[in-house]
């Protein structure tokens, strides 16, 4: 009796889900999502994947239920109208059923290396985040000063001190409803940080590898996604409790 016990334990405290947010992303989907199916489950005792369809106009939902049908530690979720990064991970977050979240995008390879670099240092911390430190230097002028910029006033503004807050975190999921934040854009990164401080909570950073996305173009940069950004921060700050 005890020992079943104990294995059902220790699956359940090395389970972790991966949220993989996706829009018209169908040239990069197949080859992340199988990269992920190689690479996350020798690093865990259970994984599942789960890609949010963020009312893609390309065939991403297609493709999505695809790697679902072939894939059994992946599942698909589609919303429509497209809501969003932030909706977009959030709806994830509900449906992850692990003891550690994560979300990696479309457009990175995680790697072995750093699939063991957060989930060692989670057993120390409640929150893992990846500082991508020789991203920024090889940045052109205009992407390094936006970086820059807006890094300067989250830090600033909200009395932190991270080198990067929208890169990939690591959270444990029964935290999660504590500190999640509400944006629908990509300042829920740095907001759900600024909660999770609030919270007392161990966030620890931790420099990682980075490669540029192998096929269109980033989105942090685009003159849209920066303003809506900046409001969502400022929204933020201005109507907090």
């Amino acid at each position: 009796m005890t020992a079943p016990e104990t294995a059902k334990v220790s699956i359940a405290e090395n389970s972790l889900s991966i949220i993989v947010p996706a829009y018209n992303e169908e040239k990069l989907l197949r080859g992340a999502i199988e990269h992920l199916v190689l690479t996350a489950p020798p690093h865990t005792n259970k994984v599942e994947i789960i890609i949010v369809n963020d009312g893609s106009k390309d065939s991403t939902g297609a493709l999505a239920d695809e790697l679902a049908a072939k894939h059994e530690i992946v599942s698909v979720h589609h919303q429509s109208p497209n809501q969003g990064f932030g909706a977009t991970v959030r709806h994830g977050f509900r449906k992850a059923r692990y003891t550690y979240v994560t979300y990696i995008p479309v457009d990175y390879h995680f790697s072995a290396k750093e699939f063991d670099i957060y989930l060692t240092l989670i057993k120390y911390a409640d929150i893992v985040i990846g500082y991508r430190r020789e991203r920024r230097k090889e940045l052109g002028v205009y992407p390094w000063m936006v970086s820059a910029f807006y890094h300067l006033m989250v830090n600033v503004v909200f009395r932190l001190n991270f080198y990067d807050v929208n890169w990939i975190h690591l959270y444990r999921r029964e935290q999660l409803q504590k500190f999640v934040g509400q944006s629908e854009g990509v300042f829920l990164l740095a907001e759900t940080l600024i909660k999770a401080k609030r919270c007392g909570l161990k966030i620890v950073g931790v420099d990682v590898d980075f490669t540029d996305r192998e096929e269109g173009v980033a989105t942090g940069v685009q003159t849209g996604t920066i303003f809506k950004t900046v409001r969502e921060l400022l929204r933020f700050f201005f109507t907090r409790p």
